[in-house]
């Protein structure tokens, strides 16, 4: 059975697998913006943290590491000896740098194989004594200066020593607190660390007077790391390690002031509240949140940086996909097309499939006869007559599979048209959307109008789709207008009234016993066909009058101008794509954490 400790480990690695999981997504969404700079970078960081993340799961059974940080001068080195209990611990004194090395003061030194190994045997001295059995699951840590003369050989081994670390204890000096230098090389690591992981440590405070130090040293300092850190700052501790040494050795003019010190709460931190059982995973845990969450704040705070310059630029290609989706519209309607015939042959086929009785049949046939003109129409307008009239031919056999076809004649030329001023549209208002992109972060790239222009193939299926399917449906609509149950009874009332006297006639004689001449019927029939062609001839100007293919076409247009407003995107423009991605991406993550948007001025 699990203890408590492996259950409460076990579900520490499943959230740890979820913080990796939502680094790894947006890692990849980084990918899909290879045109927006800051991509590149924020991958990098996404990358990074995963890696760390990964170095705190493979370290979750191991002993919590605090680091002391700070610059010269702070007493770093002293108050890790007051807090271990041994005065030399680690060197301290006037010479400058004292501490060369990472310092780990641990009860077994094989505790501190993981650090050693990580920065280098020849980078760490690990010291042990009896007095370090306390710290049963906890190692300190003191580092070089960050500051020194020897910054750039002590700065890479303090920074990665840090992104080991579980908690960092910041050493100010209460003298000079404000060392710009020090604080600035500590924020990219400080969101890092989350609520208790992070303790500020003003050192040196007995030197400096009480009330002074209370009323306006220590708020003072206060906000100034948090606006410098961005970050709140939960723990600030104002101590004086020299007076915890075994022999504190005071200078006789520079012995207290007061007896103001912090120093046991620090302590009571490290050695009771940390050193037990279970924090380590809880902390461990808090800290791969923490480096999580550092990366949505750096994502939301770079995207939120050129938010106005993204947000204008989405909504100029917006406009301008609509203006020239326009334009291409009315160059289309105004385009010397032979499509009337290809129209009007549709909205025959149409009223065919829903009219019934002699009308119906006539209409049908005149439905069919269309095809054949437009195959005998073809022949002449694209050459290569053989193969038209086999085209022909095919079309008369499997007029379903060619409807769409015909009524398409001509198409080609219209999209063409559309496409062409389509593109001229768009490059003349590319200029003014691009400054609004490169403002926002995108590369220069984006100024090339050819690499935000839509594909011929794309744009011609596109369009040709939109415009077919506004035909059909305003047809369908005409089409269902000239087939009422009343206009059918109407003009199919003639036909049946002759043919239902022919008949009654017929069957009159028939019971008499008498027989009708030939010319009667030769009569009915003539009667029949002239009354048929009359009805046609009056259906099809009604037809031509309210389903006429210039009246078709012209609302069809207007049908296509109302629904341009309803395009959020008409092409699948590459830069619109990963511009809409970006706005969508800082969204998710202000739902996400509103804090960090609230109050975007915390982000820098």
């Amino acid at each position: 059975m699990l203890s408590n400790r492996q259950a409460a480990a076990l579900k520490a690695f499943g959230k740890i697998e979820g913080y990796k999981k939502d680094l790894y997504l947006l890692g990849s969404t980084f990918d899909e913006l290879p045109l927006w700079v800051p991509a590149t970078a924020l991958k990098k960081q996404c990358d990074e943290a995963i890696r760390m993340i990964n170095e705190i799961a493979e370290r979750f059974d191991r002993k919590l590491v605090v680091t002391i940080v700070g610059p010269c001068g702070a007493g770093k080195s002293t108050l890790l000896n007051a807090l271990a209990g041994i005065d030399d611990l680690s060197p301290a004194g006037h010479q400058r740098p004292t501490t060369g090395h990472v310092i780990v003061y641990s009860s077994d030194r094989q505790d501190a194989e993981q650090l050693v190994s990580g920065l280098g045997s020849e980078s760490v001295e690990v010291r042990s004594s009896p007095a370090a059995a306390i710290l049963e699951h906890v190692l300190l840590i003191d580092t070089p200066d960050t500051d020194s003369m020897a910054y750039q050989k002590h700065s890479p081994l303090v920074r990665e020593a840090i992104t080991r670390s579980d908690m960092l204890i910041c050493v100010f000096d209460s003298e000079n607190p404000k060392r710009k230098d020090h604080v600035d090389f500590l924020a990219p690591f400080i969101r890092r660390f989350n609520g208790a992981s992070l303790v500020s440590v003003i050192n040196k405070g007995d030197r400096q007077d009480e009330e002074e130090l209370k009323n306006r040293i220590l708020p003072d300092f206060a906000a100034y790391i948090r606006a410098a850190w961005q970050t709140p700052v939960d723990r600030l501790l104002c101590i004086s390690a020299r007076r915890h040494l075994q022999d504190p050795r005071f200078d006789e003019t520079a012995g207290p002031k007061h007896d103001f010190d912090q120093f046991e709460d620090l302590r009571e931190l490290i050695f009771d509240s940390i050193n037990r059982a279970g924090y380590v995973v809880d902390r461990r845990l808090e800290n791969a949140r923490s480096l999580r969450d550092f990366i949505f704040t750096e994502v939301s705070q770079e995207i939120f940086k050129h938010r106005s310059s993204l947000v204008a630029a989405q909504e100029q290609i917006r406009n301008a996909e609509k203006a020239s989706f326009l334009d291409a519209v009315s160059a289309m309607k105004n385009d010397d097309t032979r499509q009337f015939f290809g129209v009007g042959l549709m909205i025959y086929q149409k009223l065919s499939q829903r009219w019934v009785g002699p009308l119906g049949w006539m209409i049908a046939i005149w439905a069919r006869l269309l095809i054949f003109g437009a195959g005998m129409a073809a022949v002449f307008r694209f050459g290569r007559p053989v193969s038209q009239i086999m085209g022909m031919i095919s079309a008369w056999r499997h007029f379903k599979e060619s409807k769409a076809a015909m009524a398409d004649s001509g198409s080609d030329e219209r999209v063409g048209a559309g496409l062409r001023t389509y593109r001229l549209s768009t490059m003349g208002n590319w200029p003014d959307i691009a400054e609004s992109l490169v403002t926002g972060g995108f590369d220069s790239a984006v100024r090339r109008v050819e690499d935000a222009l839509p594909g011929t193939a794309a744009f011609s299926e596109k369009l040709g789709q939109i415009w077919s399917h506004t035909l059909d449906s305003e047809m369908e609509r005409l089409a269902g207008k000239l087939s009422g149950i009343l206009l059918q009874f109407v003009l199919n009332l003639p036909m049946f009234a002759v043919l239902g006297y022919t008949g009654w006639i017929t069957v009159q004689h028939f019971l008499q016993g008498s027989y009708l001449a030939g010319n009667f019927f030769l009569h009915a029939l003539w009667t029949i066909g002239i009354i048929l062609l009359l009805s046609f001839f009056l259906f099809q100007i009604l037809v031509r009058l309210v389903a006429g293919p210039e009246r078709v076409t012209t609302k069809a247009f207007e049908k296509l101008k109302r629904q341009a407003d309803q395009f959020d995107t008409f092409t699948a423009n590459p830069v619109l794509t990963q511009l809409e991605t970006l706005i969508e991406l800082e969204d998710m993550l202000a739902a996400r954490q509103p804090e960090f948007i609230e109050n975007p001025k915390s982000l820098g």
